[in-house]
């Protein structure tokens, strides 16, 4: 279509522009990896912090899926573009409300395949099946209902995560990941804080 790539010419210097500044500045290369790793536990904290600052009840979780982090983050100087090299999808930010029982299924599901979780969940994993199970250092209550924020892919079954198919709520928040990402490196770049990323055996493996 002529037209559309008229339009598109028109306005490639200025995107590709926008896709150079510097968003902020990285400590370290973060890459991603199973069962944690730099990029994924940044990324998923970060759900977790932004979701809870947009929502008005308390977030008890995050959750995020590796399958959706395509690229590292690099050290030093980071651009626009490296940020949707990162996170290419469309996907949304989601909170789920969910019975224990379902995250209890859901942790079970991580045991042979471990997601990206926030650092206020330990999973001990032992011979392939879930050994033990926290969330802010307490065992799941069956009964309560649990506050998720995760990407609406996942809500709806992806990467065999069916369990957050029980949700028996769910609230929108109209935020890309990419979004969320954006919004917790401009809140550390204007405090002059570098983006950074720790391992914290959050997730245990045994043989």
């Amino acid at each position: 279509e002529p037209v559309v790539k008229g339009i598109i010419d028109y306005y490639k210097p200025e995107m590709d522009i926008r896709m150079q500044q510097v968003v902020g500045v990285s400590e370290t290369e973060m890459r991603s990896g199973r069962p944690e790793s730099l990029l994924s536990n940044f990324t998923v904290d970060a759900i977790l912090e932004i979701s809870q600052r947009r929502s008005e009840k308390k977030v008890d979780f995050a959750l995020t899926n590796f399958g959706g982090l395509r690229a590292a983050i690099p050290a030093g100087n980071v651009r626009r573009y490296d940020i949707f090299s990162t996170y290419p999808f469309e996907n949304y930010l989601v909170i789920l409300d969910l019975k224990g029982e379902h995250v209890r299924e859901l942790f079970n599901i991580m045991a042979e395949k471990v997601e990206a979780m926030s650092s206020n969940v330990f999973l001990h994993i032992k011979a392939g099946r879930l050994n033990d199970a926290l969330i802010d250092g307490v065992q799941i209550d069956d009964e309560k209902i649990y506050r998720i924020a995760t990407l609406d892919f996942l809500m709806n079954g992806g990467d065999k995560l069916q369990p957050l198919k029980e949700a028996v709520a769910v609230e929108q928040t109209g935020l890309l990941l990419r979004d969320v990402i954006f919004e917790k490196i401009a809140a550390l770049t204007s405090n002059g804080e570098l983006i950074k990323s720790k391992i914290t055996n959050r997730v245990i493996i045994e043989q």
